[in-house]
């Protein structure tokens, strides 16, 4: 009897005292079942320390393995060339407007006057007429008095910037060919006007 109480105290030693090298028949910890083999199982604790790298291990680290970044997309081409567009025709007539019954420049008349002096000269292919005009007051031969004044008033101010007077023919038209088509006795504004012509004669063969 002592001798099998013996006997069983040493194989329950035996098994207390098993190496940590020893292989596992299962881990309960985990839920799965070692294999016994010729090679050392791992112990609890070692399953425990893997198990925890492979929670903090992320997920996209392996994806980005898998699918590296795409290169960058290549500029746009450019699609067919600048075509340079020819410079559009400079004015060819400039209106100038006047008060009512008045042949004297404003101020605002006076800058119309100023820009067709500077078409004029930088095109160098010009021939000028001033042909005045008046609105429907007033009878047909006091309005010619009064369209001739103002055609000449404009040819005095173009010469005083500069232009040759004898290259600058005026007329005058009365009412007879308005702006703006009214019956007779109406002050329209835009029928009060001269109108600068620079035809495609040079100045020096002009009239």
């Amino acid at each position: 009897m002592k001798k099998t109480f013996l006997s069983l105290l040493l194989f329950s030693a035996a098994v207390c005292v098993t190496p940590a090298s020893a292989n596992y028949f299962s881990n309960p910890h985990i839920g799965m079942n070692l294999n016994i083999g010729s090679a050392p199982n791992p112990t609890p604790a070692q399953i425990r320390a893997a198990e925890t790298v492979e929670e903090r291990t992320p997920v996209y680290t392996q994806q980005a393995e898998l699918f590296p970044p795409l290169p960058p997309a290549p500029p746009p081409a450019v699609v067919g060339r600048m075509v340079a567009r020819a410079p559009l025709p400079a004015a060819r007539n400039f209106l100038v407007f006047f008060e009512f019954d008045k042949s004297n420049l404003s101020g605002e008349a006076r800058e119309v006057v100023a820009q067709a002096v500077s078409a004029a000269r930088q095109s160098g292919q010009v021939r000028i007429l001033v042909t005045g005009h008046t609105d429907t007051v007033g009878s047909f031969r006091y309005n010619q008095a009064l369209s001739e004044r103002r055609a000449r008033s404009v040819k005095s101010e173009m010469v005083r910037l500069g232009l040759d007077k004898n290259e600058i023919a005026t007329i005058g038209k009365s009412f007879s060919d308005p702006l703006v088509p009214t019956g007779p006795g109406v002050r329209e504004p835009q029928n009060r006007r001269a109108v600068i012509d620079l035809g495609d004669v040079p100045i020096a063969s002009a009239f």
